[in-house]
């Protein structure tokens, strides 16, 4: 077990001392350096109030932004400065969230993710897990480059970076944790039938070419010049399924309508189609293979939609007709780049079971002894949020 695990126990109390400096002690009043006592542990202000913030956004979402427009114009109108602030910002903290004041469910999420945060910690050290890729000193190099970019805006809110440091530990820890659930060899293994059915499902490997319904000179073909290019398309895809690289095709197709446009543009010199012609003979061939996402619209939503609608397989060649565009789309194998499992392993894992885990953390709060620390929320209110 490696020397980084340790710091969930014993060390953890003082990567946590180092943390207060963030906010402090009020020496001539209440200790508001930490934010709740959860199962012995002391949160840390810094790490209470980035908890705070990270639920203060949340509570972002579930404002009317034409409410918010609404209250700015009033207060640029008929308020002086000093009231702008405060009309701009009613209509949000005046809102009830979930039958409860926004501050109340802000503080409220707060205190649920302070008890994930020990949850995970807890969990960590008895599953008996440790670091093995270097993540600690991973996280001190990324936080020292960030905290010299933006490390005064933190502190000024009063999260500290060792606060930050051990947030992104926290998570690391959690990501270790869910591996060993849902990982290769977890203990709720997904397949990699799964993984592959779930990233089939959601992603598709394709080739195309683009064939452009219009003239050199931009202009859209009528009826006849689309039947044309129609007919062009329909003997490259027959080329195609009979063995042709396609991006071949592709080039054949680009010096064709490179050779419209240069046409369309001369003036005098009636060699110059040709030499245009000879000269990108020599460029390299274009490759559009890529891969798509069922909720994309990349190269097109139409062709987004051919090939999620079920009706194309894998070493398919199809036509995908649209107003002012033809792709001709080659379905191709998603596996067929053999690093795609591996760079998409995880991210599918966590789509499939990211939710049943987190009900999982969920459970492990119950029970556990919470103190909050009535002080600090009272303290760290959420207007410093809001501030420009």
């Amino acid at each position: 077990m490696s020397n980084i695990k340790k710091i969930s126990a014993a060390a953890l109390c003082a990567a946590i001392a180092m943390s207060f400096a963030g906010c402090g002690n009020n020496i001539a009043g209440p200790d508001t350096s930490y934010g709740a006592e959860i199962d012995g542990v002391k949160i840390p202000a810094g790490v209470f109030i980035s908890m705070q913030m990270d639920a203060y956004y949340d509570a972002l979402s579930y404002t009317d932004p034409a409410e918010e427009t609404e209250a700015e114009t009033t207060a640029s109108s008929e308020t002086s400065a000093s009231e702008t602030e405060a009309t701009t910002t009613t209509p949000f903290t005046d809102k009830m969230i979930e039958g409860k004041e926004v501050r109340e469910w802000i503080n409220d999420e707060t205190t649920k993710l302070m008890q994930e945060y020990v949850a995970v910690e807890n969990k960590f050290d008895e599953l008996g897990l440790s670091f093995e890729n270097n993540e600690k000193e991973k996280i001190m190099v990324y936080m020292d480059s960030l905290w010299e970019y933006y490390g005064q805006s933190y502190e000024e809110i009063g999260i500290s970076e060792d606060s930050q440091i051990l947030i992104m530990l926290n998570s690391q820890k959690k990501s270790a944790i869910f591996d060993h659930y849902y990982g290769k060899g977890g203990e709720n293994e997904i397949s990699e039938a799964d993984v592959k059915n779930y990233l089939n499902e959601n992603n598709a490997r394709i080739n195309y070419i683009k064939m452009e319904l219009k003239d050199g000179e931009g202009n859209l073909l009528k009826s006849d010049g689309k039947a044309e290019i129609k007919e062009m398309a329909e003997g490259y895809i027959e080329r195609i399924k009979n063995g042709e690289d396609m991006n071949t095709v592709g080039k054949e197709y680009e010096d064709y309508y490179d050779a419209l446009i240069e046409a369309a543009s001369e003036s005098t010199d009636d060699n110059t189609a040709t030499g245009t012609e000879e000269a990108s003979a020599d460029e390299a061939l274009t490759d559009n293979t890529t891969v798509i996402s069922k909720d994309g619209s990349s190269p097109s939503a139409a062709v987004v939609e051919k090939i999620f609608d079920g009706s194309v397989k894998t070493g398919d060649v199809i036509l995908v007709e649209e107003d002012e565009v033809y792709y001709i789309v080659e379905y191709l194998d998603l596996f067929s780049d053999e690093s795609y499992l591996e760079n998409n392993d995880s991210s599918a894992r966590h789509a499939l079971k990211d939710e049943e885990f987190d009900a999982m953390v969920e459970s492990w709060t119950e029970g556990q002894n919470v103190v909050k620390n009535e002080a600090a929320y009272k303290r760290y209110k959420i207007e410093k949020f809001m501030a420009d």
